[in-house]
């Protein structure tokens, strides 16, 4: 895993050093993640990301954009016992992200083009927590904090392979892309996510 994101970093930095012909975009968007699991359900989180990738032509409307982003998402789950418990968990993750995507854009008019993308995501874990608040009987507080990645079978590192669409009209551009992690969250199990991401962003 760290090879991959090792090779997938020498890539963008690589790719970067070409900045010269690079056309740079500063994006931000909204991210639905879904955790899943065979027989079990599946478990949600939003967040938001932001952060810069560079647009480097290759031949026509072929080009490749790596990318620097930091993500976060967060959920709350809600449980009570009608007076005589209630407790929340609040799941927060905080993670830098590194897209080396592929793209390649339709021109519909000058300054205006409709583009499609795809390509692996390199993920590296920042934070990742479980806040817990429990009463019992409106007389007890137990509070706690769990650092997930204390856990070793938590996975920090993940790769994700996804894609999606844009529109670019002068300056600004909007993209939806999906993303599906293929490492599991914990070793030897079925879970993975997978982000549906709708972004804005404004080119330079």
């Amino acid at each position: 895993m760290k090879k991959i994101l090792s090779t997938l970093l020498a890539a963008s930095l690589m790719l970067l050093g070409t900045t010269a012909f690079a056309q740079m975009s500063v994006n931000a968007g909204y991210i639905n993640s879904t955790r899943t699991a065979k027989n079990a359900e599946s478990a949600n989180a939003n967040g938001a990301y932001a952060g810069i990738s560079f647009n480097l032509p290759v031949a026509g409307g072929l080009a490749v954009a790596p990318g620097l982003y930091y993500s976060m998402i967060t959920s709350t789950d809600v449980a009570s016992l009608g007076s005589l418990y209630s407790g929340k968990g609040t799941f927060m993750e905080h993670a830098i992200n590194v897209p080396v995507y592929v793209n390649y854009g339709f021109a519909l008019a000058p300054d205006t083009k409709f583009f499609i993308f795809g390509g692996p995501t390199a993920q590296y874990g920042l934070a990742s927590t479980v806040k817990t608040e429990n009463n019992i009987a409106g007389l007890v507080a137990v509070n706690g904090k769990v650092d997930n990645y204390e856990n070793e079978d938590y996975a920090r590192f993940n790769v994700y392979l996804g894609g999606g669409v844009g529109f670019q009209a002068g300056a600004f551009q909007v993209t939806v892309g999906y993303d599906y992690g293929m490492m599991p969250l914990y070793k030897d199990t079925d879970q993975h996510r997978s982000n549906l991401k709708l972004g804005v962003g404004f080119l330079f």
